[in-house]
């Protein structure tokens, strides 16, 4: 071939290569300029979204959610699903409460933490060891946990009368919230695990193929459950936090939010089949769900259509997903 052949072919490979490439590229950019946009519109429609008090309160606001994000993050990469998450969260709430009528508000929040991790143990031997599907797992077990919260709180609230109680939910440090530094500190923390660390390295490798991982000498059962452990911590945190903002707790504190969780992790783009993902991808699916909630709010829309908008979304980012799945492998 000669020069002049190299030279006019060069502008259709370089195309070619464009048009390859772009599923990727949407795939990794496109949540970021929907983050973008959504920031431009909520924006202009009312310029005290981005002020400082604003962007401080989402912070605390969306904590509990964004933390338990983290864990999901971990839990779906690995291939699997948590469907206690809310009933857990309340139980840990309550557990934090209750203890901390009659106790300092570490040992409360310590008794939280570690209800959690006991729960995210059950769920992770259940689903790793016994191998029974994550679905039907995590289902039950939400009915056992929202069953033992009502048991002990007989579906009453739990108050605490502590001050130093409501810091770690409500205080702040030169006007930054303190549950919205351990959010940052989360995301950071595990993004930093997920990426750099062989424990991040064994995540995407069971999700992305269980078998192999196996033979390959990866404690499969071993990473799989740890995940749903991490789940349960991060879920003790949050109940932690929670019941800190509120000064009281009670069984079913807040049924919804494992749809908030699991809007933020799979519009973030992490696969729900497992081995795709990424931790800044759910600090941007945090940043399009928080900003979606307090657009609403701040533009006067009606909350009724929240649920539509969060829906309509899973349903096109999973779409979207699958659409781009399809063309990378047909590549």
């Amino acid at each position: 071939m000669s020069d002049a052949d190299i030279l006019a072919s060069a502008p259709a490979r370089q195309t070619a290569n464009w048009r390859a490439q772009l599923p990727t590229l949407i795939r990794v950019y496109g949540i970021i300029l929907t983050l973008v946009l959504l920031l431009a519109v909520v924006t202009i429609g009312n310029p005290a979204f981005i002020s400082q008090q604003n962007v401080f309160n989402m912070a605390s606001q969306w904590a509990p959610a964004g933390i338990m994000a983290v864990g999901m993050t971990f839990v779906i990469l690995t291939g699997g699903f948590d469907l206690s998450v809310a009933s857990a969260y309340s139980l840990c709430a309550v557990v934090a409460a209750y203890v901390g009528q009659n106790h300092a508000p570490s040992v409360s929040f310590a008794a939280a933490i570690a209800v959690g991790l006991v729960f995210g143990l059950a769920n992770g031997i259940l689903v790793a060891v016994v191998r029974i599907n994550p679905f039907i797992t995590t289902v039950g077990s939400g009915f056992i946990i929202n069953g033992v919260a009502l048991v002990l709180t007989q579906n009453a609230a739990f108050l605490v009368n502590n001050d130093d109680f409501g810091i770690l939910g409500a205080g702040r440090w030169h006007g930054i919230p303190y549950s919205g530094m351990l959010l940052v500190i989360f995301l950071v923390f595990f993004g930093f695990v997920l990426a750099r660390t062989i424990y991040g390295e064994a995540i995407y490798a069971v999700g992305g193929n269980y078998e192999a991982s196996r033979l390959s000498g990866i404690r499969v059962r071993a990473v799989v459950a740890s995940a749903y452990v991490l789940m349960g911590g991060c879920v003790g945190l949050a109940g932690c936090i929670a019941a800190s903002q509120l000064s009281s707790a009670q069984a079913n504190l807040d049924p919804g939010i494992i749809f908030d969780v699991l809007t933020i992790v799979v519009v973030g783009g992490t696969s729900l089949s497992g081995g795709s993902g990424a931790m800044w991808r759910t600090a941007v699916g945090l940043g399009i769900i928080a900003t979606i909630s307090n657009g609403f709010v701040l533009l006067d829309i009606s909350p009724y259509y929240q649920s539509i908008i969060k829906g309509s979304i899973i349903v096109a980012a999973l779409a979207l997903d699958t659409g781009l799945t399809r063309l990378v492998r047909a590549k």
